[in-house]
């Protein structure tokens, strides 16, 4: 199972998407032989595998800050008003010397600023300390541009590092630090990694890509670019990938969310779970029916 890149909408998404595959097959997700996740995904496959309730999950997803996180907030608007030429400097312009080795958009984000915001608020999704065994988190390093998989190519003190680092979305959110190192968000690399399963050869592998859906600009052009590339490495390996992206009824849904309208939570819910069993269905049915 791979679980995308895809912000708030992603979370909503991922979770209809695991009770789509029960209700649709009758199996646990969480007994998925590889999960991957990266940023939104990464949280979702976190309280998956932790066995969090459903409506847990959605009260995560779906509450304001607290008054503690907001006067955070509030404190680095301050520091940033006092001093905004800092805000503004290029978090590792060293990073473009990569640019054979890690291509050109990897490359540019070292040319972003640091990004204002702390994490911390996403270590709230890993209600376990212990990592799971078929888990895999990617991030980019910031030094050097590689893609690191936590779980595969090192495992950090927590679960939260991982989340956290997976998630700081450059020029908004600050690099996450781990035992020296800088790291942002998976998704500046790929905003799904599928192609990491291709060693692995898993038969059926699910991606849910919320980044990927149609529209949008060259962010989300570049994850369907990545994504058909991923898809026919699995393909040419053996396996049988199933994409999702979020369907029309889905984005209605999720209209407003999560700032104005953040109890549309359930809505995207339900109806990614629908979309998820239409998919299994589909797939069943017999050529021309």
């Amino acid at each position: 199972m791979v679980l995308g890149a895809g912000g708030p909408l992603g979370w909503a998404y991922h979770l209809g998407v695991v009770q789509g595959v029960r209700d649709a097959i009758d199996r646990e997700p969480a007994n998925a032989d590889r999960v991957i996740g990266t940023s939104a995904g990464a949280a979702i496959a976190a309280t998956l595998l932790a066995g969090t309730p459903t409506e847990e999950v959605i009260e995560m997803i779906s509450s304001p800050p607290s008054e503690e996180d907001r006067d955070h907030m509030r404190s680095i608007g301050s520091n940033v008003r006092r001093n905004p030429l800092r805000a503004l400097q290029p978090v590792a312009p060293g990073l473009v010397r990569c640019v054979r080795h890690v291509g050109v958009a990897t490359a540019l984000v070292g040319l972003l600023p640091a990004g204002l915001f702390p994490t911390f608020m996403l270590r709230k999704f890993a209600a376990s300390h212990e990592w799971p065994e078929q888990l895999w988190v990617p991030s980019v390093r910031l030094d050097d541009g590689k893609t690191v998989v936590f779980g595969r190519d090192q495992t950090p003190a927590t679960l939260g590092d991982a989340l956290e680092a997976t998630s700081a979305v450059p020029g908004l959110f600050q690099p996450k630090v781990i035992d020296g190192a800088r790291y942002v968000d998976g998704a500046v690399a790929s905003s799904t990694h599928a192609d990491l399963l291709v060693p692995e050869v898993h038969e059926v592998v699910l991606i849910s890509a919320p980044m990927a859906r149609e529209g949008g600009g060259p962010i989300r052009a570049r994850a369907r670019r990545t994504l058909v590339q991923e898809h026919d490495k699995l393909v040419n390996a053996g396996s049988r990938p199933l994409i999702l992206t979020p369907d029309a009824e889905v984005l209605a849904a999720a209209d407003g969310f999560p700032r104005r309208r953040p109890q549309a939570a359930t809505a995207i819910v339900d109806a990614a779970k629908r979309q998820t069993i239409d998919a299994f269905n589909s797939r069943r049915r017999p050529e021309g029916t």
